[in-house]
């Protein structure tokens, strides 16, 4: 089975990883949608004028236990904003564009879920022109569908910026993030040293 080319957030409950990545920042918050077996999340995305976004703009999709899919495919449709464009990002999947305001990516492996978020899945770039007008803000419908999955759709909201958004990993978000991460070390470390054996004297 091949692998698929997407981010995991590994080690931490689907729940809790979502909520960090829509609600922590106001720039990543977005649709959520929750079903069974599959939720998904659709973050808002910033773009810089004459730039490109930091971060590609995909679904986070999770599980609510061990599932499999086949023919998973993501549509995105860009609206209501001038001067930006979708184009393929780096998800492993096949991608055409039909336009430059519209993607669809499908994906050839099967899409296995194991307990942990698969975040940014078939992604696109999101790119504006030096013309784009800071301050405009356009929505991307974005379909995630797979065979015998009702397709779930979600819309993120794309917001114009005057300047090169903050990466979410070192902004204000970031540092929570990374208190989160740093007391969930803290914590199995703990747990681990309590569990280990201790060494008996002769």
């Amino acid at each position: 089975m091949q692998h698929l080319d997407a981010r995991r957030l590994l080690g931490v409950p689907a729940a809790t990883a979502v909520l960090l990545l829509t609600v922590a920042s106001p720039a990543r918050a977005g649709d959520i949608y929750r079903g069974d077996p599959v939720s998904a999340a659709f973050p808002d995305i910033e773009v810089p004028v004459g730039g490109s976004a930091v971060d590609a703009l995909g679904p986070n999709l999770w599980s609510t236990g061990p599932t499999k899919l086949t023919g998973a495919r993501v549509s995105y449709d860009l609206r209501g904003v001038t001067g930006v464009r979708l184009s393929p990002g780096e998800g492993g999947g096949v991608c055409t564009t039909p336009s430059p305001t519209r993607v669809v990516c499908s994906d050839p492996r099967v899409l296995s879920f194991e307990g942990e978020t698969i975040e940014q899945y078939l992604p696109v770039q999101v790119k504006a022109a030096r013309t784009a007008t800071a301050g405009d803000t356009g929505t991307v419908t974005i379909t995630f569908s797979a065979e015998g999955l009702a397709p779930i759709t979600g819309r993120s909201k794309v917001r114009v910026v005057g300047g090169r958004g903050s990466l979410p990993a070192t902004g204000p978000a970031g540092g929570v993030i990374g208190l989160l991460m740093l007391g969930a070390g803290v914590v199995v470390t703990a747990a681990t040293r309590r569990r280990a054996p201790r060494p008996t004297r002769g």
